[in-house]
């Protein structure tokens, strides 16, 4: 007996499981992309608006730049979809599919080829 064998039923519900995990995670990350959606703070004229790396550093700082809330923009409506495909639940278990029909061979012809001798 295989430590799999020792729980049958053991990972029926893994599933489930991550569903439930990657729902509650998502949750958590609601709240701190409504902050990063608000208003954008003006950003002064020595601080950069445009690099990636400057906008998580305004973010960390508390500022909102402008490139922090449009990306906050978008990951939001990532989160809608995946919370949709989420919560559509695993697909009803019906009866098995029947298996695809073989795909058919390829005849192929051999053809005797001389090659005549050059000069």
């Amino acid at each position: 007996m295989t430590g799999c064998d020792a729980h049958p039923g053991a990972g029926a519900d893994i599933g489930e499981e991550l569903r439930a995990l990657a729902l509650s995670a998502l949750d958590k990350v609601d709240p701190v992309l409504a902050r990063l959606r608000e208003e954008p703070t003006a950003t002064g004229a020595e601080t950069c608006a445009v690099c990636p790396v400057c906008a998580v550093v305004a973010a960390v700082r508390g500022e909102r730049p402008e490139l922090a809330a449009r990306l906050a923009e978008h990951a939001t409506g990532l989160v809608a979809v995946l919370r949709a495909a989420l919560e559509e639940g695993a697909p009803d278990a019906g009866p098995p599919a029947a298996p695809p029909e073989p795909a058919p061979t390829r005849r192929v012809q051999r053809i005797h080829v001389e090659r005549q001798a050059s000069c």
